[in-house]
């Protein structure tokens, strides 16, 4: 029992420095005024705020429960963010606002907000550190990235725009820019295989109208498809863009068919469906 106190107590103590690490005197503020709720003689304070406390303190805060529990779900390394049930900014909010609003004259108000502004930039951490450039680190490649910034420069917006490429190298557009979506799903470019000199399993695929397999025909194999069935198919899925690898030979495919050039990389071309 002394055992699984130790664990809860450590796991308590790393969950606190991480919600109030070199903050910890708002959570002080936010104890000092759970104390003052409680001897007041308003009930509603009491419901409102310190009955809530006293009861995570039995509950969600007691290391001889919680510890069991988050092992019996498999969450007891999942739970870090604990102490971030407890509303800390609201209940302050709303004692600076009870503060504020027990003076009687508006110039001691107004010294009261500047006041409690600025210990609230003093005493709190400051953000400004933290707002350096976004990095790379998913190791994107500059091609995949080169091809989001062309797409979106084109589009000119934030809502999702219906692609067409069958690189298993581009599946990354996505985790760059979740707006760019792909009508071919990844088990067309990974699980299902053809013969492309197999006339008749070409024929089949396409009498059987499976569109996004019809697309990974044209976009993976290089068969180029009729027009009216490549029309077909882009409309059913509604594509924006078409991004064709430069080995497949599908430039002038796609021009022919009408579709606007947008930009290439090394290996890619962009084009628009008009």
């Amino acid at each position: 029992m002394q055992h699984l106190y130790k664990l809860g107590m450590d796991f308590l103590n790393k969950s606190f420095d991480d919600a109030f690490s070199n903050i910890e005197i708002f959570f002080l503020a936010y104890v000092l005024a759970l104390v003052i709720f409680w001897l007041q003689k308003k009930q509603s304070l009491k419901a409102a705020f310190a009955y809530p406390a006293l009861f995570a303190l039995f509950t969600i805060f007691n290391p001889y429960l919680m510890i069991p529990i988050a092992d019996a779900v498999d969450l007891s390394s999942r739970i870090r963010r604990i102490f971030w049930l407890l509303p800390v900014n609201l209940v302050l909010a709303f004692v600076m606002v009870w503060l504020i609003h027990l003076l009687s004259k508006r110039w001691k108000r107004a010294i009261a907000v500047i006041t409690l502004a600025a210990l609230a930039a003093v005493l709190g951490e400051s953000q400004f550190v933290h707002m350096v450039p976004a990095e790379n680190i998913y190791k994107i490649t500059d091609e995949s990235i080169q091809i989001a910034d062309l797409i979106e420069k084109d589009a000119q917006t934030d809502e999702p725009k219906s692609c067409l490429f069958a690189d298993i190298q581009l599946l990354e557009l996505r985790q760059y820019d979740p707006s760019i979506l792909n009508a071919i799903r990844r088990q067309e470019m990974i699980r299902w295989t053809i013969d492309p000199t197999d006339q008749d399993a070409v024929q089949q695929t396409l009498e059987k109208k499976q569109s996004r397999r019809i697309l990974t025909l044209l976009l993976y194999y290089g068969i180029q498809l009729e027009p009216d069935v490549l029309k077909r198919n882009i409309k059913r899925h509604k594509i924006q863009y078409v991004i064709p690898n430069k080995d497949k030979g599908l430039g002038e495919y796609f021009e022919h068919a009408g579709y606007e050039a947008v930009g290439e990389t090394e290996h890619f071309e962009v084009f628009r469906v008009k």
